[in-house]
């Protein structure tokens, strides 16, 4: 009698100490519902952001100096993170960086002006252009210059092992990325062994730029897009295309176009079948799918990746050939 009474009283322990590991980990997961139009998979994995990690169902990154978690469960957003959050600022903020409170099916039906971008957004839909923190963003892009995805990611860790601060979420690891303070005082020598190459003197300036107030980032951030724009070229190693891509993953200035290899291939090929500078390409984009363009060139940049044929013979029937011809005449939105 005495061995079973025993055997209660653990048995009820367990299921107790069970039941309360169950409620600490539902408390301790955020849920955001009702998120409709959005693929975190879309939008996590179309190349904007180099610090987010898949594992399983679930993707880890590091934003904002904090590990987050996060899975979708149909319209539901499950949310964990590695730092105290109060939900009232937490959600909002969050909501923000992915941009959910935008109206993208407007803007997906304002771009979607041939059989090939109907195509695109049909495969992709839900993907978002995320509103990243824009010092990190300066930065990651400043690094992305002739380089791969692969290797940023890998450069992009080795400073935040080196510099930023370590953050845990249960046993997954990840360092915040530093701050423009520590890159500032920063040597060459220390930048390079973390595979940075040429770009570390442009990173180290841009840095030593923003600690010392000539680069004023909440400055930019309420510019219009033409002068955060031309504020940034300002910086040595930031081009038209860097600056393009903070504009855009970053400012939320969906009228910018940043153009690489890419991109330029995808307009050459598809819209206006012929060798095209910079400048004609923007000039044609920006006339085709006006203030939406951002969001068009970014539904195009995934799904050439996604999709292998996506220059074969019917793909390039999805497009009227004389497009370019008949767009040359229509006013761009930033004339």
């Amino acid at each position: 009698m005495l061995i079973f009474q025993i055997y209660y009283i653990l048995i009820s322990k367990y299921q107790g100490c069970r039941l309360q590991a169950l409620t600490e980990t539902w408390q301790d997961t955020m849920r955001i519902r009702n998120v409709t139009n959005f693929s975190l998979k879309y939008t996590l994995e179309s190349g904007q952001s180099f610090r987010w990690t898949r594992v399983d169902d679930a993707y880890y990154g590091v934003v904002k100096g904090r590990i987050l978690k996060i899975y979708q469960v149909g319209t539901t957003l499950c949310v964990e993170s590695s730092a105290t959050e109060d939900e009232t600022i937490f959600v909002p903020f969050l909501r923000h960086y992915l941009d959910i409170d935008r109206d993208v099916p407007k803007v997906l039906a304002e771009v979607d002006n041939d059989a090939y971008m109907h195509r695109a957004i049909e495969k992709l839909w839900g993907m978002r252009i995320l509103n990243q923190e824009l010092w990190e963003t300066v930065a990651s892009f400043i690094l992305s210059q002739n380089n791969n995805v692969s290797r940023i990611r890998g450069i992009i860790r080795r400073l935040s092992e080196r510099f930023g601060e370590q953050l845990t979420l249960a046993d997954y690891v990840d360092y915040s990325f530093p701050t423009p303070d520590v890159l500032a005082t920063t040597t060459e020598d220390e930048l390079l062994a973390c595979g940075t190459g040429y770009r570390a003197n442009y990173l180290r300036d841009t840095a030593q730029a923003v600690a010392s107030g000539e680069l004023v980032l909440t400055s930019v951030k309420q510019m219009p897009y033409l002068e955060a724009k031309h504020e940034l070229m300002r910086r040595n190693g930031i081009g038209e295309k860097v600056a393009d891509c903070i504009c855009l993953f970053s400012l939320g200035h969906l009228t910018a176009l940043p153009i690489d290899v890419w991109i330029k291939r995808i307009f050459e090929t598809l819209y206006l079948r012929r060798r095209a500078t910079h400048h004609e390409i923007r000039e044609f984009a920006h006339a085709y799918f006006a203030e939406g363009v951002g969001y068009a060139q970014q539904y195009l940049f995934h799904y050439v990746h996604e999709c292998p044929d996506w220059a074969d013979a019917e793909h390039l029937s999805l497009i009227e050939a004389d497009v370019g011809t008949a767009m040359k005449n229509r006013k761009s939105p930033l004339n």
